[in-house]
């Protein structure tokens, strides 16, 4: 029988004899946990039998103030998708199921054994389990304000701010920071930022957000904690009363899976023993499951939240006698505490403390575990544990139990890797206490400043005589470097001992740490030769940190790890009062809805009777054909229905999600035969929920034939010849070849751009509902004409017979244009044939594999200038990758743009269009404009540095001048672009700045500082783009209602229309709602898309306006005192019709309507040994004409300018060179900007005094053309790279820096060698 120390769980087994059925008790009573033998006194059999705890078969919380109780929960089911299958309560958000988004943030209040109190904490819903909520409180956004009974603070603040652009991230910073509170009601300003490394936002660029919640600083605005607090007392029933004794009862079918949540280790041990033969999975925070989602299927789950033995910790004032003892089971937050605690008596406890701070975001490390962290990496080697590597580097050691025996024995980290972990369990970590005489220095190399895996971590701790500068201990380990973490153990030998001040001992050890680095090759990480460049680099560090002063001044730096200062930043425009409301800066009209959960996507919909689910079956090659599908075991599933191919569209429907009658070459909704991409889809199950629906899928197995390696790349496809016909013809102007042959200097080169997913926070999705005309259709899309169609097209319908609106979308940038029809399509089919409604919500790894992203682009160039660097001639030949469809080709229009601000009188630029097996590719923000202006930029870069000239120099000689005529043969009207040039020089105080750059770079061996300026012209054209719009205006109060063509994607184009129209009509703008975009009311509008549907649709209100105040002005005049209520009920007196309609088809006789002009200054600061790099300052000049609302201008200005700095610096795709799959489908292999990636100071400036002539209402579009400007990031990390190579005698050679220029790349064009690393 089992240790029975513990008594604190007893149980009353129900038990009955195997042989005679009789029931049996316990003559001893009640028992604890174990393992019994006894006789059955009716037929004297030996009987034996197991006491264990109950699994729980109900789970008790509450929820905003309310009891739940849900019966029979599913283990599998996270707190996310409970939640939000509750009615009312779809504020909280789901994407990216792996804990890297944030938008699913909710609070979470449970007692916290190791600080013995209840604690609230911010947690990923989207992986929390729904049984790990049991005893504790659940906050979403819904209970802490709304519009019925006021908003909460950080709701108000965030909306007032401009931080809420699609809003649909907005509800996770909102618990995010309302979590932040509950246990800090006054934070500092560096605590705020630091909170929200989990949280994404892809439409703001985070300064809005940042800048709203520090508002909540002690040293600024804070608030009465109970303002934050109290609840509205909401049951998430849209605004009811609640009396908070309501029950409500859920019951799930019962999975089979056991949950079991015991209290003492004997609880635990006797579960282990028991289930010995079963899968089990323990579980703290469950957060694991964000990054290896095919872990299981488990048998058995057991929470160890509450098993107190796990969660010890010493008291803030225990020093501790021996080593530092932490429960296994301590959250990684809780062990920043305890180390920040520590670290005032002991010596390096501050190090890893800072460390631990970097290991995921602050909602995973709100509930994720020591011991679960180190499980992941014992049960996956690529698993690059931080709090591994620096528990091994300081010598840790685990106190680690056998279940079977409840023997406890200590193990190292080293050992623990590789121990069978099978029935054991890890109880504590053991820490060494360190003398002053330590030094402890940990590292982690990622591909953004957080919220990443590492490239490569690393822990050194060394014990070092200050007198002689010898080391006497030492221990070195490195993560990322083999499949686990690693010694150097000759390395760390030879160290010992040596005189560290002498040359000749860095070098020999620089010797032999290089031998010993031999890095893996994983098919998605960095490359062998940046890993072990990084790792002598981080060594190089250390040892310099270990010499302190002793080491030369233009070295120390080297050692210093930079930190970032809280961010800042400026916004400045002009206005014009009396035009009110135009030209006013004010929030979104939608704002607060979208920050308080309430603002409706598609996937809030409310669940329609007999709804079920469909998940795409996406194939896992590309470049060859389908064999055989087998579905059956899919179909054995729990709540699968059906699997649907192509074979199941209608009669006379067509397989293609793009409308034949708008020219577009095919795609397949479903494949029939040929897969031309890994992701591509081949049919979709169907099941009765998405979870269900989604598991289900990947069940379904497929064969493939005739397979060919796949064309991953544009240089594949040009050496294959594989080539669409690009839809453009060779543009010439003048005589290039002859100029550039004539020209003094002729210079020639190559240079391309990546792929860049959208990363829209709703994923594509689709809800169909059959009806007795047809099918409605609720899709995010940002053409509704072509959506419409599509589906009409798939069923075999007539158009009139698909009713299709859109009220929002949660992002967009392009992705929806094309992409969403795919999903729209796909779903109706699935509705069709179940005749049942049914929603599909796309995976985000789903979405990132199978639509198609932004197209990279390749230039290959050739240009003659003079020595003063004008431009004679230039020859480029433009390559797209349009991957496996021409549908979004753009390579004619890179033509346009390729000119950027630049006067050249001669060109021919070649297009060419080419065919990759990846997902078709389509428009995003920018497209086309965004590679072109890098290309003709990267070339002026070339020609100033072969000229020695510097890129201003080079830049200003060739700037375009009112008149001049483009390369398209436009005479440029109203050119401002000189100044502009001088404004930013002057407003970013370039010149002074340069020169202390120049200081810093002289001074400073390792760290280097660069800084860009980019100029613009951005071409405006409305190619005949078609919007209607409809204003109803009611007699009975004088509210209007207004549907327009165009699609709220975060822009704030709704927000624009309403302003035009309280200007025109001169009515209040609170009696202005805007309708969703309709099929029926606003038929065959465009796509939004390209900067401009917010300008047209202002210009078709403004048509309805017309109308309308034909009838109004007569009486107006009339009634020179009467309010517009009493105005708008004497036009209905009068028997006026107050309704109007109209529709505006832009002339398409301009190839460019008006310019935009523009430019951006960026200056940055680059370790050299790591390449991780650090905007310090941005400052934006553009010109927006005469805005029509600043404060969303400067936000849509500040989100693109972040998007560009993904895409120059931080996100890549990798595919996998087989199969053709997208390896970096993810959050934790993907990345975008977070807020810390962005400029430290960032300053935004709207021209002023400089209303559009060419455009509506004297506006300029603005959503694009700073992502244009925002690859100066780029060129400045370029010139800080220039004087690191400058440094071994190579600055004066040209390189190229392709775009993206990940971490990995900016350190490897800095050429280090060990060679270089003095004292």
């Amino acid at each position: 029988m089992p240790s029975v120390e513990e008594m604190s769980s007893s149980f009353q087994p129900h038990l009955e004899c195997p042989s005679c059925y009789t029931k049996l008790v316990p003559e001893n009573g009640v028992l604890c946990s174990g393992i019994y033998n006894g006789k059955c006194k009716s037929c004297n059999k030996d009987v034996e039998f197991w006491s264990v705890p109950t699994p729980v078969n109900e789970v008790s919380f509450t929820l905003n103030g309310t009891q739940h109780k849900v019966t029979n929960p599913d283990p599998g089911m996270s707190l996310n998708e409970w939640i939000r299958n509750q009615p009312g309560l779809q504020g909280t958000k789901v994407m990216c199921r792996e804990a890297g988004c944030g938008c699913c943030v909710v609070s979470v209040t449970r007692h916290d054994l190791s600080v013995g109190k209840d604690v609230t904490v911010a947690v990923n819903s989207c992986l929390f389990p729904l049984c790990g909520v049991n005893d504790g409180k659940v906050t979403t956004i819904e209970g802490i304000g709304n519009r019925f009974d006021g908003f909460n603070p950080i709701q108000e603040r965030l909306a007032e701010h401009n931080g809420s652009q699609c809003g649909y991230c907005s509800p996770g910073f909102v618990m995010n920071m309302y979590s932040l509170l509950q246990e800090n009601p006054s934070p500092s300003k560096q605590q705020i930022e630091d909170n929200f490394d989990g949280n994404i936002c892809r439409c703001t660029g985070y300064r809005p957000i940042l800048d709203a919640m520090k508002t909540f600083a002690k040293s600024e605005n804070p608030i009465d904690i109970e303002e934050i607090t109290k609840c509205p007392g909401v049951c998430g029933n849209g605004g009811l009363n609640c009396t908070r004794k309501c029950l409500t009862t859920s019951v799930y079918e019962v999975s089979g899976v056991l949950w079991y949540s015991p209290t003492t280790l004997t609880d635990l041990y006797t579960l282990m023993s028991k289930h010995k033969n079963n899968k089990i999975r323990l579980v703290a925070g469950n957060s694991g499951k964000g990054i290896y989602k095919n872990d299981g299927p488990f048998d058995v789950m057991i929470d160890i939240t509450k098993i107190e033995k796990l969660h010890t910790i010493p008291s803030v004032t225990e020093v501790p006698n021996g080593d530092l003892v932490i429960g296994a089971a301590v959250s990684l937050n809780t062990l920043i505490n305890v180390l920040d605690n520590q670290a005032e008596k002991m010596s390096g406890y501050k190090v890893l403390a800072d460390h631990v701070r970097k290991v995921a975001n602050v909602p995973v490390r709100n509930v994720a575990s020591i011991a679960g962290n180190l499980m992941l990496t014992h049960d996956h080697p690529d698993f690059p544990s931080d709090i591994f590597t620096i528990l091994e580097a300081a010598g840790a050691r685990l106190i680690i139990a056998d279940s079977s025996t409840a023997s406890e024995t200590q193990y190292s980290l080293m050992q623990f890797l590789s121990l069978d972990m099978t029935s054991k369990v890890i109880l504590a970590v053991l820490l060494p206490i360190f003398t002053s005489d330590y030094i402890i220095c940990t590292y982690k190399v990622m591909p953004r400043s957080q919220n990443a895996h590492a490239y490569v971590n690393a822990g050194f701790v060394a014990k070092v005589d200050k007198s002689t500068m010898t080391l006497s201990a030492v221990r070195i380990v490195y993560g990322g470097i083999e499949p686990h973490a690693m010694h150097p153990f000759k390395t760390e030998s030879f160290l010992v001992g040596k005189t560290l001040t002498e040359q000749a001992t860095l070098a020999e050890a620089l010797t032999t740490l290089g031998e010993e680095i031999i890095p893996d090759s994983p098919p998605a990480g960095a490359s062998k030769e940046y890993r072990k460049s990084l790792a002598l680099g981080l060594f190089y560090k250390f040892y310099l940190t270990v010499l302190g002063d002793k080491a030369s001044a233009r070295v120390k730096s080297a050692a210093v790890p930079f930190i970032r200062p809280v961010s800042s930043g400026t916004q400045d425009y002009d206005t014009q009062k009396k035009e009110y409301p135009l030209t006013k800066p004010m929030t979104k009209l939608a704002a607060k809805l979208q920050t308080s959960g309430e603002a409706q996507y598609i996937s809030d919909i409310p669940m329609q009777g007999g709804e079920l689910h469909a998940a795409f079956v996406i194939s896992t090659q590309g470049n060859c054909k389908i064999d055989s599908y087998d579905a059956s075991e899919a179909l054995k599933m729990p709540g699968v229905v059906k699997f649907i191919t192509a074979a199941d569209i209608p009669k006379g429907g067509i397989n293609n999600f793009t409308p034949t009658s708008f020219g577009l070459a095919v795609e397949e909704i479903f494949s029939s035969g040929n897969v031309s991409y890994a992701g591509q889809a081949l049919g979709a199950i169907i099941a009765d929920t998405q979870r269900h629906a989604d598991e289900a899928a990947k069940a379904v197995k497929v064969t493939y034939k005739d397979q060919e390696p796949p064309l991953l790349t544009i240089d594949e496809a040009v050496a294959a010849e594989s080539f669409f016909d690009p839809q453009a013809k060779t543009i010439t102007k003048g005589d290039a070849e002859t100029a550039i042959k004539n020209s003094p200097h002729v210079i020639q080169g190559a240079v391309s751009t990546g792929h860049q997913y959208h990363f829209h926070m709703e994923t594509q999705a689709a809800l169909c509902v059959p009806e007795e005309d047809g099918m409605t259709v609720h899709c995010p899309t940002q053409w509704v004409d072509l959506t419409q169609a599509a589906v009409a097209q798939t069923l075999n319908y007539p158009v009139q017979s698909v009713n299709l609106s859109v009220k929002r979308c949660g992002g967009a940038y392009g992705a929806r244009i094309t992409g969403a029809n795919h999903v729209a399509t796909a779903c109706a089919i699935a509705a069709y044939v179940t005749k049942r409604p049914v929603r599909m919500r796309l995976n985000l790894s789903t979405n990132m594999e199978m639509v198609g992203v932004r197209e990279p682009y390749k230039a290959t160039y050739k240009a003659g200038v003079g020595s003063d660097g004008k431009l004679n001639g230039i020859d480029v030949n433009l390559y797209a990758d349009c991957g496996s469809t021409p549908n979004a080709i753009d390579v004619g229009t890179a033509q346009s743009w390729v000119d950027n601000a630049y006067f050249c009188d001669n060109w021919k630029i070649v297009p060419y269009a080419t065919h990759t097996n990846t997902a078709s590719n389509t428009w995003c923000r920018a497209p086309a404009s965004t590679q072109a202006v890098f290309i003709i930029e990267t070339i002026m870069e070339h020609v100033a540095k072969e000229l020695k000239l510097t890129p201003e120099v080079v830049r200003k000689v060739n700037l375009y001048k009112n008149g001049e005529k483009t390369q398209m043969g436009q005479t440029l009207k109203y050119c401002n672009l000189d100044t502009l040039w001088k404004n930013i020089l002057v407003s970013s105080d370039f010149q002074t700045r340069k020169t202390a750059i120049d200081t810093f770079n002289k001074n400073n061996r390792w760290r280097k500082r660069g800084i860009s300026v980019v100029p613009l012209k951005y071409g405006i054209a409305y190619f005949g783009s078609q919007f209607t719009a409809m204003i109803s205006i009611y007699h009975a109060d004088g509210t209007i209602a207004i549907s327009h063509g165009g699609i709220e994607v975060g822009q704030g184009i709704n927000t624009k229309v309403a302003q035009v129209v309280a200007y025109q009509l001169k009515c209040p703008l609170d009696k202005i709602a805007i309708k969703p975009t309709s099929a029926f009311s606003n038929p065959n509008s465009g796509a939004t898309g390209g900067s401009i549907t917010s300008e047209l649709c202002c210009k078709t209100v403004l048509g309805c306006c017309d109308i309308l105040n034909k009838v109004i002005d007569p009486v107006r005049k009339t009634m020179p005192s009467a309010s517009w209520a009493e105005i708008i009920a004497k036009c209905f007196a009068n028997g006026a019709d107050l309704s109007a309609k109209y529709r505006y088809q832009a002339p398409s006789s301009e190839m460019v309507n008006y310019n935009i002009y523009g430019a951006t200054c960026v200056e940055v600061e680059v370790d050299v040994l790591t390449g991780e790099r650090e905007i310090i300052r941005a400052d934006i000049l553009e010109d927006c004409g005469q805005s029509m609302n600043p404060e969303i201008d400067v936000g849509q200005v500040e989100g693109a300018f972040v998007m560009g700095l993904g895409l120059w610096l931080t996100e890549k795709f990798i595919y996998d060179t087989k199969t053709g799959q997208n390896l970096t489908n993810g959050t934790w292999e993907y990345k975008p900007a977070c807020s810390k990636d962005i400029p430290i100071e960032f300053n935004v400036t709207l021209l002023k005094n400089a209303p559009n002539p060419l455009g509506i209402l004297r506006s300029k579009a603005v959503g694009e053309p700073p992502l244009c400007m925002s690859c100066a990031c780029l060129f400045a990390v370029k010139h800080a790279v220039e004087e690191a190579r400058a440094e071994i005698g190579q600055g004066a050679d040209y390189f190229v820096m392709n775009a993206p220029s990940m971490v990995e790349d900016t350190q490897l064009a800095c050429l280090v060698e060990p060679s270089q690393f003095s004292l």
